[in-house]
């Protein structure tokens, strides 16, 4: 069976600067961190964020099956762009480009330009391609909302040496 191409094109809206929206992705993708994006795991964590490193990620769609996509890191910007070169069950390439909106947002543009590569996608492919679009969509808007929820809990102030009372406990005699 041939391969079938998908071009997808997602953009979020980011209520944070660029360099934070960065490091949460590189939070994510430390050796053992808990994700962010629900339905995305990351199987193989790169040592470093820099060309030739490697990433493995599992990705559920929300129709049940899996999908292992090995990532290249190609173009390292950080706080700025990411190009990266697809194998495994999804081949092509993919970019991730952050651009600073107003004083304190980020508009997150993913790219990518895959085709697949498990049999069964592509024999189905003629039916299925909606569902598999529709599967990515949803994927992706998952990916957006667990980084507004990520970026949103990152800039909380932190509560060191406070004296404020955790709600529901009496105040101190006084």
């Amino acid at each position: 069976m041939r391969a079938r191409r998908y071009d997808f094109t997602s953009r979020w809206r980011v209520a944070a600067e660029a360099p934070l929206c960065w490091a949460a992705a590189e939070r994510m993708l430390r050796p053992g961190a808990a994700t962010w994006w629900p339905g995305v795991r990351v199987a193989d964590a790169p040592s470093r964020m820099a060309p030739g490193e490697r990433i493995t990620l599992v990705v559920r769609s929300p129709f049940g099956y899996r999908l292992r996509v090995h990532l290249t890191l190609v173009d390292v910007s950080p706080g700025r762009r990411l190009v990266v070169r697809s194998g495994g069950d999804l081949a092509g390439a993919g970019t991730v480009d952050l651009i600073p909106v107003g004083a304190a947002a980020t508009e997150i543009t993913l790219r990518w330009q895959v085709s697949t590569r498990r049999w069964w996608m592509n024999a189905t492919a003629t039916v299925l391609h909606p569902a598999f679009v529709a599967a990515h969509a949803v994927v992706m808007r998952t990916g957006e909302r667990g980084l507004r929820r990520e970026v949103a809990r990152a800039s909380e102030p932190r509560n060191a040496g406070s004296s404020a009372l955790a709600p529901g406990l009496p105040a101190p005699p006084g």
